[in-house]
């Protein structure tokens, strides 16, 4: 699902960029507040939104939040409620036409790795990664075509970080799903987005390829854009050393490209 924002405006800012089709978007902006409004589709709205070239209309509108889902941040007042409860309640809320609703509620939860035996479990009784994961299940529910992420992983230790971005890289390259990712966490925006859009002051900085992007070094640094450490050593090597070692985002990716110059 591609969607152009042109000339947006909500709360008096104004944005113009694009979501790229079956890419993980990543967003860098220190207040997701506006934008995760902006992204509920909800009017009223200034300016214009194209979905796959389409110009929304009232009606497109409904069909749009259809094929949507948003992995929320909490659970609210939800807190002493069984798993299943909460993800039966959300099949009704969401009015989903389900054949056999408890399968598609297992199933969801096998995606994420967790297994039936969580339905009973209440929500208060589930770590931190294990909230992250029934909140992602819960996304899964309607098999959107886009899934929006608002500080996904804040909650997550490592393992679990991992395990999921391994699902969401299955998702878009196999059921090529679109993913929106708005965090203020830059280090993990470059090392997993795949379409990045820089926005600082309210405005689109820059916007594109994350892997071209991460070599605008100077750029980002000129702008006041937080630099991930093993970006920042690349390209101090590459400046006062002058050897031309590739960006990458794990160490040991780093460590086999200093040893070929050695």
């Amino acid at each position: 699902m591609e969607i152009i924002f042109d000339k947006l405006r909500k709360d008096n800012r104004e944005f113009n960029f694009t979501i790229k089709n079956n890419e993980i978007n990543g967003i860098y902006c220190l207040d997701s507040k506006i934008l995760m409004r902006v992204m509920h589709f909800n009017k009223p709205i200034e300016g214009k939104i194209k979905v796959n070239k389409k110009e929304i209309s009232e009606e497109y509108l409904k069909e749009i939040k259809k094929k949507t889902s948003i992995v929320e941040n909490n659970f609210k007042k939800y807190y002493q409620t069984r798993v299943y409860e909460l993800m039966y309640y959300t099949i009704i809320e969401k009015n989903l036409i389900l054949k056999n609703p408890k399968k598609k509620i297992v199933d969801s939860l096998k995606i994420v790795g967790l297994n039936s035996s969580y339905l009973d479990r209440q929500l208060c009784t589930l770590s931190s990664s294990e909230k992250k994961q029934i909140q992602f299940a819960l996304a899964l529910l309607s098999n959107p075509e886009l899934i929006i992420m608002d500080e996904p992983f804040i909650n997550y230790d490592l393992k679990t970080s991992k395990k999921m971005w391994m699902l969401i890289q299955r998702m878009k390259d196999q059921y090529n799903k679109t993913f929106i990712w708005i965090s203020h966490d830059i280090d993990n925006l470059f090392k997993y987005s795949t379409n990045l859009i820089i926005i600082k002051n309210n405005k689109i900085l820059i916007e594109g390829k994350t892997n071209e992007i991460i070599q605008k070094v100077e750029y980002l640094k000129k702008n006041k854009i937080p630099i991930p450490p093993i970006i920042d050593f690349t390209y101090q090597v590459k400046k006062e050393k002058n050897i031309c070692l590739e960006y990458h985002n794990d160490v040991r990716d780093i460590l086999k490209d200093i040893y070929k110059h050695v």
